[in-house]
């Protein structure tokens, strides 16, 4: 009888996180991007598109650049460097835009190699802490910092890989968590794309409830 109480006061504490709505602000991420440019070579940038529920659509940009003497970009996407300088390239879609800054120079760098979030609580458990996403030998690596830390209260706490904070409706299911506090690691070998997901996302998988997140950057 004592079990079950305690069974049920637990879920009675995941229900009263819940989050019904799955709606979020649309989003534009560049999935290439550079901070230099070597004048005289070009590079092609891509673009995601994602709607108000975190799906990503096919979708028409339109990209501009802050001084096309400096920089010029097609609609392609195709930046070439003409001269010295910098400007701010920006892509457009469905009245949203991002934007990165390039310097025209000497040589061509920049290149993203791992994103970076740091962690939030949304229910009344703690979840706090660093993560990053890095590019791996097999697909991708997701790190969690020394300052990790959450609760061994939940009965069953996984991590995703979303772009929605607060369902894993389309999400990518990393691991369950080993440890409630400190460095781990956990391979992820069914995407290679660093930019596929701009959500790590915490879950108590077994009532469906979202526990915490953190924005990929860039």
């Amino acid at each position: 009888m004592k079990r079950l109480f305690i069974m049920l006061l637990t879920l009675s504490g995941c229900i009263g996180t819940d989050i019904i709505d799955d709606e979020m602000e649309e989003k534009i991420v560049i999935d290439n991007p550079i901070t230099s440019l070597k004048v005289g070579e070009s590079h092609q940038f891509s673009a995601k598109y994602f709607n108000n529920i975190g799906q990503e659509e096919n979708v028409v940009f339109v990209w501009t650049s802050s001084d096309e003497s400096v920089i010029s970009i097609e609609n392609s996407g195709l930046a070439t460097a003409l001269t010295p300088g910098t400007a701010t390239l920006s892509v457009l879609a469905k009245g949203i835009a991002t934007s990165v800054e390039v310097t025209a120079g000497d040589e061509t760098s920049g290149g993203v190699e791992q994103r970076s979030a740091t962690l939030q609580t949304v229910s009344s458990y703690p979840l706090s802490g660093d993560v990053t996403l890095k590019k791996g030998s097999n697909g991708l690596i997701l790190e969690f910092a020394d300052n990790f830390n959450t609760t061994s209260a939940l009965p069953g706490l996984y991590v995703y890989l979303s772009n929605n904070a607060n369902t894993t409706n389309g999400a990518l299911e990393v691991a369950k968590v080993a440890k409630f506090s400190g460095a781990q690691s956990y391979e992820i070998t069914a995407t290679s794309d660093l930019f596929e997901y701009n959500i790590v996302l915490f879950y108590c998988k077994p009532f469906v409830v979202p526990v915490g997140n953190g924005t990929l950057n860039p």
